[in-house]
């Protein structure tokens, strides 16, 4: 068995092109089956404009990965680049607010499976027993902790159930799209759709709160972006990354813009942007029984789809959250032992384990909750750490452009020359636009902003300790010889 320095025992290369890609759809591209219902209920039949707004920080930062990791392919992803550029305490705060997303995610993306799953025993049995607490958490407890289970066998098996998923859910949307767009401008609903929100944009008329409804809006649709950091987290998995991670996540970028904003315009134009919050637990599944004549039909396939693709989605938080906590801890940015790696299936497994129940606590502590209510509460901690770690991204592709001239690796272009050093402007706009989606986030989410700045403390607290207690065992004893 091939073995890392000093004896340590490495992850290995298993996933293609096919593969890379699959792992960023599967995080990104599944957001909007559980995005829609919540995205409506504040920036109403303007969803698909806030889609746009939110994509600003989506492409620039995708891009920015993109790069980072076809020239640095080391599992730690955003975490690794900002400890690369700007020190250890950088890094640290990367990857602990990425850790806190993607332990979101894993919960998020469970409760959508489990939504779809129940509109399948809704339609098929007669009852609506997923849909109704604790089942509908508990439920999503079950499947977490399968998950974790999946990734601790090794990824090969997970991004296989990625790949063939992914590919089956693309072709749904394809067919979706087929049938939803043409029957939208013919029968005049997108005609009716755009009337609509012109009146919106010129009254200011947005759900509840008039633009405040918006802009909170714009900060929830981040949440059908969120992911695009699952590529370069399994870089170091990757086979020839440097050529496979620039291509993958530039068709992942293109896939889930064009995806998240026709099926936002299909919900709110075929069905009363009204109605689509009320579904918030199943919302494309409800579309597609909008659709003519095959709706009845189409909307369970669509249901099933909803159903694996959040699973993987789940998965894809599970690769991420231990990959990140692996390097970090490999890194001395958290206690060694997680750094541990099964010497049989060469995973991290003790991450997987601890963070696969932190997410499985979440969801039992509030498992009490509505369905609807239990989805809002843990997306509106979803985009926090996420978007500090994209705001680090976006200055470390700029930082590490000058700290490392090294050719290796693809670029992105829009390239001008600054101090002695080619810097690409695509950062400029990443950083910016994250970090005003991040101001609106603190100023409009409370139990985010709360949640997040506790999870921060905690983390300094953390790294201070650890770092207390490596300069301890640094220094040399003043212990007498005997």
């Amino acid at each position: 068995m091939k073995q890392g320095q000093g004896g340590e025992v490495g992850l290995r290369r298993e996933i293609g092109a096919w593969g890379s890609f699959s792992m960023g759809y599967a995080d990104v591209g599944a957001d909007i089956y559980i995005a829609l219902g919540v995205l409506a209920l504040y920036a109403a039949q303007a969803a698909p404009l806030a889609l746009l707004i939110a994509a600003v920080t989506y492409v620039s930062t995708g891009l920015c990965y993109a790069e980072l990791a076809s020239r640095y392919p080391i599992a730690g992803g955003g975490q690794y680049y900002a400890q690369r550029a700007f020190g250890p305490l950088h890094g640290f705060l990367v990857g602990w607010g990425l850790m806190l997303d993607y332990t979101i995610d894993i919960a998020l993306f469970s409760l959508a499976t489990v939504g779809y799953l129940g509109f399948l025993v809704q339609r098929f049995l007669g009852s609506d027993l997923l849909f109704r607490s604790p089942y509908y958490g508990l439920a999503a407890v079950a499947h977490t902790l399968m998950l974790a289970l999946l990734n601790v066998f090794g990824i090969r098996y997970s991004s296989r159930y990625n790949e063939i998923v992914v590919m089956l859910d693309l072709a749904t949307l394809g067919i979706f799209a087929l049938v939803g767009l043409p029957y939208a401008l013919l029968s005049g609903a997108a005609s009716r759709w755009l009337s609509e929100v012109s009146n919106s944009l010129l009254s200011g008329s947005f759900g509840q709160n008039g633009w405040g409804s918006f802009i909170y809006g714009v900060t929830l649709a981040m949440a059908s972006y969120i992911g695009i950091e699952s590529i370069s987290q399994a870089a170091e998995e990757t086979k020839e990354p440097s050529r496979v991670i620039p291509a993958a996540s530039k068709w992942c970028i293109v896939a889930v813009i064009v995806g998240a904003t026709l099926f936002s315009f299909l919900a709110v134009s075929l069905l009363p942007w009204q109605e689509v919050p009320r579904r918030s637990q199943d919302p494309l599944a409800s579309v597609a029984q909008a659709l003519p004549g095959v709706g009845p039909y189409f909307s369970v396939w669509v249901a099933f789809m909803g159903c694996m693709i959040s699973s993987i989605s789940a998965n894809a938080g599970v690769v991420g959250v231990s990959r990140v906590s692996f390097a970090m801890a490999r890194a001395h940015l958290l206690p060694s032992r997680l750094s541990a790696v099964s010497i049989r299936f060469r995973t991290p497994y003790l991450t997987i384990a601890l963070f696969s129940a932190v997410s499985s606590l979440l969801l039992l502590a509030y498992s009490y909750l509505g369905g609807v209510e239990l989805i809002s509460l843990v997306a509106s901690l979803y985009n926090f750490g996420a978007l500090v770690a994209y705001m680090y991204v976006n200055l470390a592709a700029l930082s590490l452009r000058r700290k490392d001239p090294s050719n290796a690796g693809w670029r992105m272009p829009l390239n001008i020359s600054w101090r002695g050093a080619k810097i690409s402007v695509i950062p400029l706009f990443g950083f910016a636009s994250s970090l005003l989606t991040w101001i609106a986030l603190v100023g409009t989410h409370e139990l985010g902003r709360l949640i997040g700045a506790l999870w921060f403390l905690v983390g300094l607290a953390l790294f201070a300790a650890l770092a207390a207690s490596r300069r301890r065992s640094a220094r040399p004893s003043t212990r007498a010889g005997p």
